[in-house]
C-alpha cells in the first residue's frame, strides 16, 4: 500500500492528476487491479495518499515541538510550513486541479487543514501569553493561514508564480508572523 502511495506521489509530481492507473503501476511489478482491490479506485487513492501525508506531517510536527534546541517562533513557523523530509518535494501547486476533477479528494484535504491545528494553536497560545505575538484571538490566525493555504493549492495563479509551494508558504508566514 505505501509504495503504491509513494509512486501516486511520484506521479502527481511528473504529471499532476493526468495520470492513469495503467502508467501508475508501469514499473511496479503489480496490476491496476491490485490497486482497485487496496484502494477502489483512484479517488480512493488520493484520499489514502492526502491521509498518509497527514500523518505523516502530525509526526513531524511533534519532533519539532520537542526539539529543544528551537525557540518557540521558529517552532510555530516549522509546524505550520511543516512537511516531513520525504514529502518535501509534492508539488503542492499542481493541487489547483483537484478542485474541479475531483471534489471529494478536495472535499477531505479542506478537512484536514480546517482540523488540524491543536499543535500550532498550542504554540501560538503560548507565544501570546509570552507576549512574543500580538494578542489575537487564535481564531484569527488559524483562519488566515487556512485561508491562504486552501487558496495556494486551488489557485492555478500561484501556480504560474513560478514559485514553489514551499517558497509560497515561507513568504505566507513571513507576512503573518511579521507584517508587510
Amino acid at each position: 500500500k505505501e509504495r503504491i502511495i509513494d509512486k501516486t506521489i511520484e506521479r502527481f509530481n511528473k504529471d499532476g492528476l493526468r495520470f492513469t492507473l495503467d502508467e501508475l503501476v508501469e514499473g511496479m511489478h503489480i496490476s491496476k487491479k491490485t490497486v482497485y482491490k487496496q484502494f477502489g479506485n483512484k479517488e480512493e487513492l488520493l484520499k489514502s495518499v492526502v491521509d498518509y501525508v497527514f500523518d505523516a506531517i502530525r509526526e513531524k510536527e511533534e519532533e519539532i515541538i520537542a526539539d529543544d534546541s528551537l525557540d518557540l517562533l521558529e517552532k510555530i513557523r516549522r509546524v505550520v510550513l511543516c512537511l516531513p523530509d520525504k514529502y518535501k518535494d509534492i508539488d503542492f501547486i499542481k493541487s489547483y486541479q483537484i478542485k474541479d476533477k475531483y471534489p471529494d479528494v478536495y472535499d477531505h484535504i479542506v478537512h484536514k487543514i480546517d482540523n488540524s491545528w491543536g499543535n500550532a494553536d498550542k504554540l501560538f497560545a503560548e507565544a501570546i501569553e509570552k507576549k512574543l505575538i500580538k494578542d489575537v484571538p487564535l481564531v484569527f490566525i488559524r483562519l488566515m493561514i487556512i485561508g491562504c493555504t486552501v487558496q495556494f493549492i486551488t489557485s492555478k495563479e500561484v501556480m504560474d508564480t513560478g514559485l514553489s509551494y514551499e517558497e509560497v508558504m515561507e513568504s505566507m508566514m513571513s507576512v503573518i508572523m511579521a507584517g508587510i
